[in-house]
């Protein structure tokens, strides 16, 4: 049997009588709202490309990642792009290079359908922008969008996501 109490906190007194073994068993449950905490990192996706073609199609993924938190740049950050069904990418733009804000790039690596670029360091309020290569390799009819993370490498719950997909 199971019994909900109606007014709590309160004192309560069970009654029983027989001959058998007993158990009693009290539970307390809490609803208490899990707190939200402000995100400090942010990531924008734009695609573009030619759709005059139904296959092998070109793609320029346009990413940007920012960082609005209390110190003046962010620990190592993690950009991981789930590509789209039926691509793959050219990571040859995304490559450490000495000039410009690929520079902040440390290394990128392709897993799968994925592609993880490890970024040395995001600064407060400064856009951080990259692009990805995206090419058809198989013909995917009703392409889902695909998922962007960019996450803190060692605060990995200050995480922000956003979708892309295909505009043809």
């Amino acid at each position: 049997q199971e019994k909900q109490l109606q007014n709590v906190p309160a004192n309560y007194s069970i009654e029983v009588k027989g001959s058998t073994c007993v158990s009693v068993q009290m539970a307390q449950f809490y609803n208490i709202p899990t707190p939200t905490e402000a995100k400090t990192l942010s990531i924008d996706a734009k695609i573009e490309g030619d759709c005059k073609k139904t296959y092998g199609q070109h793609l320029l993924l346009n990413f940007t990642v920012k960082y609005d938190g209390p110190q003046a740049k962010t620990n190592m950050v993690i950009v991981d792009i789930k590509l789209l069904s039926g691509f793959t990418a050219d990571t040859s733009m995304l490559e450490p290079q000495s000039t410009s804000s690929a520079s902040l790039v440390e290394r990128v690596d392709s897993k799968d359908d994925h592609v993880i670029v490890y970024l040395k360091e995001v600064p407060k309020n400064i856009a951080v922008s990259h692009q990805l290569q995206l090419k058809q390799i198989l013909p995917v009819k009703n392409l889902k969008p695909a998922v962007i993370k960019v996450y803190d490498y060692y605060q990995t719950s200050d995480l922000s996501e956003t979708l892309y997909s295909s505009h043809c």
